[in-house]
């Protein structure tokens, strides 16, 4: 869509129309590209969860809600949005108020729906990241290596065996090794785009997966060696019918026999003969024989995974089971403090000052190391 001139169309209450304009009127391109991302978002939210697309329907409990969401996404230890981001006077919220603001005096609409403290004090407060799990270098290794040797132990037991142990080591290999984001790779049942990774977004051979990231935008990443051993290995027992099968299948029963059932049931099968043929074999057999794709695990599932894995390898960081996200923040932790734009690249942050936030107390200990050895001198 061609963003509409500044100050174009006053009095216009499509939503879009308004955001296009709003952004034509900035004129710094980090802080349009910032706005950008931020109000595409709100706008996503109001159409998906409220059915808003118009001004005009827009009222302050809406906006209670939008703020209601951030601080939901804060405590989902798997989508990454900080406090910092989502509190009151962080980016989220300002941009969105100011957005609301300025279609005020461009005299869209009559208030700022924004505005009222009951919209706000829904907010999460900010009292730093200090509660942020990272993996350590020796755990992530510690865990790398259980799932390798559980895995290759299950060599001569069943398909089913096989089949779940080397996915789970493709899925912590890929959420130590990557920097994917859990709601990269797993399904997230509140969002019908991330539907998990797929097949078809792998490519073995130049070892690079896209992803749907957290700017809801395709975005490639790097497969290192011992990543695509994992995926390699997990394709070949996983033999998935087709490239729309997820990359990490659920393992759940009642799952896959009801997208056995859903799917034959669309083919015209019989629902007699449905049952036969589930009786007569598993339902991941039958949905490969029949070329229908599984459901993808789900975050929450991946969550219970990996709490049943450090249970089994007995491995914690501070009492607590090794969460997806901290595989990323571990591993973004080790290459910034030998490449803070490597990791920048990696972790896919939009700007260099990002990567240094997230990343400060770090920061703040390479210096007092260097202002040792400087004052030792």
């Amino acid at each position: 869509m061609t963003a509409a001139e500044p100050g174009a169309s006053p009095g216009e209450t499509d939503l879009q129309a308004a955001i296009d304009a709003r952004l034509a009127s900035l004129d710094s391109g980090n802080y349009r590209a910032n706005n950008r991302v931020v109000l595409d978002t709100f706008a996503e939210y109001l159409e998906d969860y409220r059915g808003i697309t118009d001004l005009e329907d827009l009222a302050v409990i809406d906006c209670r809600r939008y703020a209601q969401h951030l601080r939901e996404r804060v405590h989902d230890e798997d989508d990454a949005l900080s406090a910092a981001s989502a509190h009151a006077n962080g980016p989220y919220f300002t941009i969105v108020r100011a957005f609301l603001g300025w279609c005020v005096d461009d005299e869209r609409i009559d208030a700022n729906p924004a505005r009222p403290n009951r919209v706000k004090e829904v907010l999460p407060e900010h009292h730093g990241d200090h509660d942020r799990q990272f993996w350590s270098a020796v755990t992530r290794e510690a865990l790398l290596e259980f799932v390798d040797e559980r895995a290759y132990a299950t060599l001569e037991e069943s398909a089913d065996n096989q089949e779940r142990a080397f996915r789970d080591r493709a899925i912590v290999t890929m959420l130590a090794l990557t920097g994917a984001r859990g709601a990269e790779l797993f399904a997230d049942p509140r969002d019908d785009h991330r539907n998990g990774l797929r097949w078809e977004d792998v490519d073995l051979e130049r070892g690079v997966a896209v992803v749907f990231g957290k700017t809801r935008e395709r975005q490639p990443i790097p497969l290192t060696d011992r990543v695509l051993d994992a995926l390699e290995r997990h394709h070949s027992v996983l033999n998935p019918a087709g490239e729309d099968w997820p990359v990490f299948p659920t393992r759940h029963h009642a799952s896959l026999a009801n997208a056995a059932e859903e799917g034959l049931d669309a083919r015209g099968w019989d629902a007699e003969v449905i049952e036969t043929a589930l009786d007569e074999s598993t339902s991941m057999a039958v949905l490969r024989d029949h070329g229908i794709a599984p459901p993808a695990l789900s975050k929450n599932g991946a969550r219970s995974l990996m709490k049943r894995l450090c249970d089994a390898a007995d491995l914690n960081i501070d009492g607590e089971y090794l969460k997806p996200h901290g595989g990323r923040r571990g591993l973004g932790s080790d290459l910034y403090a030998q490449d803070a734009e490597l990791a920048q690249e990696l972790l896919r942050h939009e700007s260099i000052e990002t990567t240094h936030e997230s990343y400060r107390e770090q920061n703040v200990a390479e210096r007092r190391e260097r202002l040792e050895r400087a004052l030792d001198k």
